[in-house]
């Protein structure tokens, strides 16, 4: 696997595993361990997809109900 920032590259289980992002898809959270960027890591094909800096969500909203209680009130 290569690292998206750094283009380090190793195979899959020397990038630290962090968490799975999503429990109904096959993306991790890895940390490279070059420069310890942390990645969205498809585990089905060993590839890091994108790198993933602090707010932002790979893998998009975990329940679909974001916004609901702002919305229900009238």
């Amino acid at each position: 696997m290569k690292c998206t920032e750094c283009a380090f590259e190793a195979p899959i289980g020397k990038f630290r595993y962090l968490y799975n992002a999503r429990i109904d898809s096959s993306i991790s959270m890895r940390q490279c361990p070059q420069c310890e960027q942390w990645l969205a890591v498809d585990e089905l094909l060993g590839e890091a997809q994108d790198a993933v800096h602090p707010g932002e969500a790979p893998w998009g909203k975990s329940a679909g109900i974001e916004g609901l209680a702002g919305d229900s009130q009238g």
